[in-house]
Parts: C-alpha cells; sequence; structure tokens
C-alpha cells in the first residue's frame, strides 16, 4: 500500500502517539499495520477496541499478512483485557452480560418508582458509573445507580464498569498487573469515558507505549459517558504524547466532501479539522419517498439486490436496534440476507410477552412465561403473585382445563383480564386439536397464534404495537414446526462479514464503509430522535451520529421515507450542494 507522508511519519514513530483525523484518512488502516510492523519486530502488542463488535470488524479488514500474526496480538475490548489482568491476579466474579443488566434495571424500573424508560436507566447507569469518581448523592440518579448496584454485588455479578475499575485501582495499589505487552494500540480514543482514559494512563505510567487513534466527530457513546473532544484535549496534553493530524479522505467523494463536512461543522464543541477529499469517485444525493412502509422495504430490496449482483457493498444505517430489527426482517421477507447488526428483539418486554404466548399456546411455558403474559393482559403483579401462590402452574394449566382459583379481592377489571387470558387460550386448544383431526388447512397453528396475539394487542399501549407485531411476523416467519424451532428462535449470530449487504443501527457501524450508504426511515423524529421525556434530545449528539452514517459512504447517499416529514438534515445537504453547484457555475 502506498502511504502519504504523514501516514509515514505515523509508522516509522516509536513513541506513544495519537492520529487525529476526519473519516477515510485511513487511522485505522494505519493502526492495523502498526500492529502488524511491531508483532513482526517481536515487540508484544495489544490491539484494543471498546465494543465487541468493533473488534470483530477490526479483525474482518485486517490484510492477509496481518490475519497472519493475529494470534501473536492480544486482542479484544478494555473489558475483555481487564478481567485476563485481574484473573491472573487471582480475582474472581461473574460478569454482568447487557441482558442481564436489563434484567436488573427491569425490575428496578418499578421498584425505584423511575419515570423514564428502560433506554433511559441503561443510559444513567453507564454515565454514572463511566465516571472517575462515584456519583454524589445529591445526585437525582443516586437511589437508582446505588440500587442497580446493591442488586449486582447481590447476585456476585460485576459489569465492564467495575471491572475496569477494579483493573485501574489493582494497577494503582500493584495488586493486579497492567496487560503484559511493550505497545497498546487503541482505536477510536473519543469514546474513551474518563475511566477508560485513567486505565489507558495507567498504562503509559508502568511503560507501556501508546498508539491511538480518534476523531471526535464521530462520537458515538455521549450519553453513556464518551469522553468526545475532551477524551483528545486530555491525552495530547500527556506529556508522552504526540500528535499527528491526518487531514486526506480517501473515501468521502470530492463531489459531497463539502456538504458532508459542513455538517460536522455545525458541531458546538469539536476539535477543529482539515478534512480534503481525495476520492475522485463521482457521487450523487437522492431522497425517496414512499406510501407506506412495504413499498419503502420492496424498493430497499431491489436496490440492495441491484448493488449485490453488481459486486457493490451497500450499507443500511438506521438510528434505532429496532428499526434495524425491522429492515432485516423485511430484507430476509424478500429473500435476502443481510448482515445484521440488530440486537435481538426477544431482549425486550414486548417481544418476550409475545413469544411467551406462543409458548404458552405450544405448551412448552413455565411460569415465567405465563407470568410475562398475564402481564401483557392487564393482570396486575399482586393478582398474578396470588394465582401463582393459589396453585396455578404453566406446565400443568392446560391439562387440567385452565382452572381458576377464587378471585374475591379482586377488581371486576381485573377478574375480567384473567377470564379473557383464559379463553383465549382455551380456544386455542380447541383449535389445535381440532388441526390435528382434519381440519381445514387455514386452521394451523400458525393462524391460531395470530388470533392469540390479536385478543393480547388492546391490552398492549399503541406504542408497543410495532414491536409487538415485529415480534409475532418473525415467529409466523419460521420454516418448520413451530415446536422444533422455539429453541433457536433466542440463539444470536455474528454477522456475515462477507455479505455485500449490512444492516446496522448507527452505533454499530463505526470504522465500516461500502459502496453506497442507505439511510431508511429518514424522517423528522429518527434523524434526530425525538428523545425521550426524561432525559429529551441532544442535538449535537444526534447530529454526530448522523454524521458517522454519512461519512461511511465511498460513493452514492440514498435517503428514503414513508412519513410525511424529512429529516432536517437532508435538507440541510442538499442546500450545501445547491450553494456549492452555484458558486462552480
Amino acid at each position: 500500500m502506498k502511504w502519504s507522508p504523514t501516514q509515514q511519519q505515523v509508522l516509522s514513530y516509536t513513541g506513544s502517539s495519537l492520529v487525529v483525523g476526519g473519516p477515510g484518512t485511513g487511522k485505522t488502516t494505519v493502526l492495523l499495520a502498526q500492529a502488524e510492523a511491531l508483532a513482526r519486530a517481536g515487540h508484544k502488542v495489544a490491539l484494543v477496541t471498546f465494543a465487541f463488535r468493533s473488534h470483530q470488524y477490526l479483525k474482518s479488514l485486517a490484510t492477509p499478512s496481518q490475519q497472519a500474526i493475529w494470534p501473536q496480538l492480544a486482542t479484544g475490548t478494555v473489558r475483555d483485557l481487564a478481567i485476563q489482568q485481574l484473573h491472573t491476579a487471582g480475582h474472581s466474579f461473574s460478569f454482568a452480560s447487557n441482558n442481564q443488566v436489563r434484567e436488573i434495571l427491569r425490575g428496578l424500573i418499578p421498584a425505584q418508582s423511575f419515570p423514564g424508560t428502560l433506554e433511559d436507566a441503561e443510559h444513567i447507569i453507564r454515565a454514572a458509573k463511566a465516571r472517575a469518581k462515584k456519583l454524589p448523592e445529591a445526585d437525582r440518579y443516586f437511589t437508582l445507580v446505588q440500587a442497580y448496584q446493591a442488586r449486582l454485588e447481590e447476585l456476585g455479578l460485576a459489569d465492564r464498569h467495575d471491572i475496569i475499575r477494579r483493573h485501574v485501582l489493582g494497577m494503582r495499589d500493584g495488586s493486579v498487573p497492567p496487560l503484559p505487552v511493550s505497545y497498546l494500540l487503541l482505536d477510536n480514543l473519543q469514546d474513551a469515558t474518563e475511566l477508560q482514559l485513567i486505565w489507558l494512563q495507567m498504562h503509559i505510567a508502568s511503560g507501556v507505549t501508546l498508539k491511538l487513534t480518534a476523531d471526535d466527530d464521530l462520537t458515538a457513546f455521549g450519553p453513556d459517558g464518551a469522553q468526545g473532544e475532551a477524551a483528545i484535549t486530555a491525552t495530547e496534553n500527556w506529556p508522552e504524547i504526540t500528535r499527528f493530524n491526518l487531514t486526506e479522505t480517501y473515501r468521502i467523494p470530492q463531489s459531497l466532501a463539502p456538504a458532508v463536512g459542513k455538517v460536522a461543522r455545525q458541531l458546538k464543541h469539536r476539535i477543529s479539522k482539515g478534512l480534503e477529499s481525495v476520492n475522485p469517485q463521482p457521487a450523487t444525493l437522492r431522497a425517496e419517498v414512499f406510501p407506506n412502509a412495504p413499498a419503502e422495504h420492496a424498493f430497499l430490496a431491489e436496490t440492495c439486490a441491484e448493488h449485490a449482483r453488481r459486486g457493490q457493498s451497500v450499507g443500511l444505517i438506521t438510528r434505532t436496534h429496532f428499526e434495524a430489527a425491522c429492515l432485516t426482517h423485511a430484507l430476509r421477507k424478500h429473500n435476502l440476507n443481510p448482515a445484521s447488526f440488530a440486537r435481538l428483539i426477544w431482549e425486550e418486554p414486548t417481544p418476550q410477552i409475545v413469544l411467551s404466548l406462543l409458548y404458552l399456546m405450544l405448551n412448552q411455558a413455565n411460569n415465567g412465561h405465563l407470568h410475562l403474559v398475564m402481564l401483557g393482559f392487564s393482570v396486575p403483579p399482586t393478582t398474578t403473585a396470588y394465582l401463582f401462590q393459589s396453585g396455578l402452574d404453566a406446565s400443568s394449566w392446560a391439562a387440567q382445563g385452565y382452572p381458576l382459583p377464587p378471585m374475591p379481592q379482586e377488581s371486576p377489571t381485573t377478574v375480567a383480564a384473567v377470564q379473557q387470558l383464559r379463553r383465549a387460550l382455551r380456544s386455542a386448544s380447541q383449535l389445535l386439536r381440532a388441526a390435528t383431526s382434519g381440519a381445514p388447512e387455514t386452521m394451523n397453528p400458525r393462524s391460531v397464534f395470530k388470533a392469540l396475539v390479536a385478543e393480547l394487542l388492546p391490552h398492549l399501549p399503541e406504542s408497543e404495537h410495532p414491536a409487538a407485531l415485529l415480534a409475532t411476523d418473525m415467529l409466523l416467519g419460521l420454516s418448520g414446526k413451530l415446536t422444533e424451532v422455539l429453541p433457536r428462535v433466542r440463539t444470536e449470530t455474528l454477522p456475515d462479514m462477507s455479505s455485500p449487504i449490512t444492516v446496522a443501527p448507527v452505533r454499530e457501524v463505526r470504522n465500516q464503509q461500502f459502496s453506497t450508504v442507505i439511510m431508511p426511515y429518514a424522517s423528522v423524529g429518527n434523524w434526530p430522535s425525538r428523545g425521550t421525556p426524561l432525559l429529551g434530545t441532544d442535538a449535537d449528539h444526534e447530529r454526530r451520529l448522523f454524521y458517522l452514517a454519512i461519512t461511511r459512504s465511498q460513493g452514492n447517499l440514498l435517503f428514503t421515507r414513508h412519513t410525511p416529514e424529512a429529516t432536517p438534515f437532508v435538507a440541510e445537504l442538499q442546500q450545501s450542494l445547491k450553494q456549492q453547484a452555484r458558486k462552480a457555475a
């Protein structure tokens, strides 16, 4: 590969360095080349990321020669490598997965009378625990954070922040060693938290040479404590660090670069940096509107298939995980198999209720499934607890004919809700028995399940109907007998990095690039997100995410929507391009 003069400087520099540059300037490519050169020279090298999928994608970018030396590297996330050192020092603990953290928070939200959503609680917990110092008691969310930490300790769990903090404290008192490497290479420094910056500083103080890359315009985890421009400012002031600036982008096309760059220049807080495109590829910006979601999905499927036939990569970037899951499902219904970075929807409460309803219908449910379904049918938790205490058991309820104990203390509304669930399940059982004894073809387990979900929907908030319908459609679309496919419903698989089509929420596309970027559902409310009533909207953060998405394209940008009002970001890009054309004329 031919390196620019500045890239050559970076590669030949042996001390600790910070490489700052815009999208497509080769930061990650240089980092991988440094890892290879240092490993081949006999040095012990750690190649580190902040997120698991970022690490997987980093490995997919490696050249064959870099792949060959990969086993010689210490690779993984900051958390992974901290865990290794803690275990080496004899510390024992169980790591709290994201799913376990969400389960804890779901229980704490009603117990703490927390007024926000699960997503709000996640952001609050992460931002609080990512701090260098513990949250002060005067903070409005202190009791939530304290209760969360107490629950972790009660379960014998440590989350990612606990692990990094323990490693930092262990390095300070000498009880836990730093990473056993001479070089630590880390990508996307802008997403470091206060705690992670201390972790890095402890390593440089122990004699480890740091090689860091950053672009604060691409900070993806601001609400979770990512420091953005503050991380770059703090690090470049460390006396051991030398900063290099990369200013030539090989990705963003010259025809779009001024408009794309202006998006970042509107940020209130950023480190000023030059960015000059050296990509002469012709590129266009288009915006398409459709009458409804199926029409938008059909267009996207056709467009993706055409790109794949031409051997071009296409990235479909959404604002949220749920939108990515919807789009992935829609493309699969059009016989496409994209690499999907969407989180499994079965982690969310409403899809869990729908899935539990299917378990109940198929007589494979446990009391946990029945408990969720009762909550979904508006049965109060106290009533559900009373029914279980009175002998209700999911494993035998159907065989016994769905009996219910007397409920003299319950309100008529509560009794009606329990009775409706009972009637729905009894009707489903009768229909399933009929289906096995020569009933019409239209009478089958899938049609029975659709009828059950129809009984459930009126009890769910209207805002949860899209999640319930997506979960239902996904379950109904499974091939094979429902009883046989259920065990693999919640099995998560890694995205196929070789697929020409990628669907991902915006926070999962760092480092990635595509021939064309498509941004579906590009409407007001998604870009920028409306946020939540509790935490509101961070305008700078939303702009950074949009900039992250549009700078993944080596060529065209395409925005689609099926709602009336387009995102103002698209109008901003279009206006910039018009001004650019007038100047050129």
